[in-house]
């Protein structure tokens, strides 16, 4: 009983040297984050001048020498997303019903699973 006492009084005394060690972290991170969104920014100008040049002139693939690749330009086509009002109309539409479909929206809303997260933050006062 007095060992488990004894760590919480450690962890208790730890307690501040913790805490400024990861609002330090968080701070670094923060500013690594903004260097990293004006990375992708940039990359991604970068990106449509490439694939804008390379459709212009039918171009399908370059060969890098310096590096060894192959810079290729892909196109593919994806379904877009599905939110619950489009869900909705679409069921509706194929139900042949608004009133079937809400039942389905609800059964659906009911089976979903539900993810639990836990994070720090911090809230400057």
């Amino acid at each position: 009983m007095s060992q488990e006492l004894t760590l919480l009084e450690t962890d208790l005394q730890q307690l501040p040297q913790v805490i400024t060690a990861w609002k330090k972290l968080r701070e670094e991170m923060s500013g690594l984050k903004e260097q990293m969104r004006e990375r992708k920014v940039r990359m991604k100008a970068l990106g449509e001048v490439i694939m804008r040049t390379m459709k212009k002139n039918s171009i399908g693939a370059l060969d890098l020498k310096q590096s060894g690749a192959r810079l290729r330009f892909n196109s593919k086509e994806s379904k877009g997303s599905l939110s619950q009002k489009s869900l909705q109309e679409y069921l509706a539409e194929h139900l042949k019903s608004q009133e079937a479909a809400t039942k389905a929206m609800d059964f659906i809303s009911e089976k979903r699973g539900k993810k639990t997260m836990e994070t720090l933050s911090f809230e400057k006062l």
